[in-house]
Order: C-alpha cells, then structure tokens, then sequence
C-alpha cells in the first residue's frame, strides 16, 4: 500500500494488499528522502527506513497466502546464495521508478554462486520490475511444478553480462519435463550476446503464455531466443512478441520446439522475426504441434520488405 511524504504518494506505484509491505535494500547504507539508513536483516522491514538487507531473509519474514509484497528498492541486489520463494502469494517487485525504462529497470537482482538467482517453488508468485543477471551456465529464474499460476511481468532479462554458454538460461523450470500451470511471461525484454541458452525456456508446460516479450541479439549467434517442449495436454501460446538484432547478431531460430511427440499444442500469433533471425519457428517434429497465425519476418533489398510466415521445418 501506499507511503504518504511530504510529497505525496512516494510509494504510490506499491501494489494494495491485504497482507504486509516488507523492503529490501541494495547495500547496508542506503538513502530514503535524503535521509541515510542501515539496513540489516536484524530490522522488520516493515518501512522503507528499517530495510532489510537480503531478498531471502524478506521471504523468510513473510507469510505465505496472504498476498504479502516484498519491494527491492534502487541498486543492485546480489546474494551469496540462491533465494528460494518457497511460500506461495507473494509478489517480488523493483520500484517502477516512474514509468520506468521499458528495457533496463533500476533494480537489479544476482548471486555470487553457481546457481540460479531465485528458485520458485510454491504457487501465486509474481515477479515484475526488475532486471535479472543470470550467472554463466545457470537459469536465472526456474521453477518447479509447483509453481502454478507464476507471474512474471515487466522485467529485463540481462544475458550478455554472463559469459557465453549455452547452459545460460534466462527463465525456465529446473528440467525439461516440469509441468507448472499457467505460467504468464509478459512485458519482458531479453538480452543476449552469442551462444547463450534461451531467453525463456517452457520446459513441458501444463498451460503458458508468452507475450509482448522482446528477444534481442547483439553479436555474435544465438542458437533461439525461445523454447518450449511442445505441451503434455496443456497448450503454450506465443504471441505479439519480437525477436531481433542489435547490430551484427544472429539468432539461427527465432522459437523452438523439440523432437518429442506431444499431446497438447503450441500457438504462434503475431510475432515479428528480423531479417537477421534465420527460420523464425523451427523443430516442431509432429505435423500439426505448432499452429501459426499472422507471424511476420522481416527481409531486406527491395520488394514488399518481408513475408507472412507460414511454414516450419
């Protein structure tokens, strides 16, 4: 809920809750209205000026099925260890900061250790305004079957800070045949430089959607921007979402499935593919997996600039 200053509503953009508001700070000093505080997880974190210092410490004080808010204030976050959100109801958030910049929020989130930076294992979690920092060869974010119903929403996936490897992950379930219900991904921006893993892994899903997502490369080859293991009676849709390039980079596929046979279906429907994303949906090995509508690559030369994607390989 909202924090009134002297200036009116500062904490305007907090989500109403019937649960408590509990908040983080980036470093042990920082600065609230001009004013310096110490942050340590010995505080309640129940005002901005007695912020506690850790992510995990927060879920730790907070209780689970009661819609509680957990605000990682300015700065980069970053944690010895990978934070478990084992308690289900709770809402993650960076400050918007204003609107906020589409593509790179002001709260940062990573680990030191080789591992993912949150590990998602309880339902009605939602993430939203805050730009993750995988580390080399791990996910960013994964989730367990548990985790039905997340939410994860305007955030910035940074891909290119990790060093190139393929086992780098943005977001995606702890293996390939975890099927979670309902996932949502939507209003997120990903960043990769090379031949990092995907930006978004589906894993095999009970129900997802990815939309308004941007997939951007910026040197080098991206194997795909995207994955999903086709549905086991479930559906995942991919929709009004971009995959593009920065400069010389090359995404080889766009959005990928696998080689296994599915039982449920995937949709595609009005995505946008640059002229420097090689085939824009690719190995779905069963006729009729992938149904595609209104998907458009872009060319370059003369003609009409692009074309209506209508097949996949």
């Amino acid at each position: 809920m909202g924090y009134l200053t002297k200036f009116g509503s500062m904490w305007g953009d907090i989500p109403k809750t019937n649960g408590q508001v509990f908040w983080v700070a980036a470093s042990a000093s920082y600065v609230v209205d001009g004013i310096t505080y110490t942050a340590s997880d010995s505080n309640d974190g129940l005002s901005p000026a007695r912020a506690l210092l850790t992510l995990a410490q927060a879920v730790t004080n907070a209780t689970a099925n009661v819609n509680d808010v957990i605000v990682l204030l300015h700065g980069a976050h970053s944690w010895a260890a990978s934070v478990a959100l084992s308690k289900a109801g709770l809402t993650i958030m960076g400050l918007p900061g204003g609107k906020g910049h589409p593509e790179w929020k002001r709260t940062s989130i990573t680990t030191s250790a080789a591992d993912e930076v949150i590990n998602i294992t309880a339902a009605d979690i939602e993430i939203a305004h805050l730009t993750l920092i995988p580390v080399t060869a791990q996910r960013g974010i994964d989730y367990t079957a548990a985790a039905d119903r997340l939410y994860i929403h305007d955030c910035s996936v940074d891909m290119y800070t990790p060093v190139v490897n393929i086992a780098t992950i943005g977001i995606g379930p702890t293996t390939a045949s975890i099927a979670a219900d309902r996932i949502v991904i939507e209003d997120c921006y990903f960043e990769a430089d090379g031949a990092q893993g995907v930006g978004v892994d589906l894993g095999n899903p009970a129900g997802a959607v990815v939309r308004r997502c941007k997939f951007v490369i910026t040197t080098g080859t991206w194997a795909a921007a995207a994955a999903v293991n086709e549905g086991t009676g479930g559906y995942a849709l991919f929709e009004d979402s971009e995959v593009t390039t920065l400069g010389a980079g090359i995404a080889t596929i766009g959005f990928r499935g696998t080689t296994s046979t599915p039982t449920g279906a995937v949709g595609f429907l009005r995505n946008y593919f640059s002229f420097a994303v090689t085939v824009p949906i690719d190995d779905f090995a069963t006729a009729g997996t992938a149904y595609l509508a209104e998907n458009y690559k872009a060319n370059t030369g003369a003609g009409s600039g692009g074309a209506i994607v209508t097949a996949i390989t």
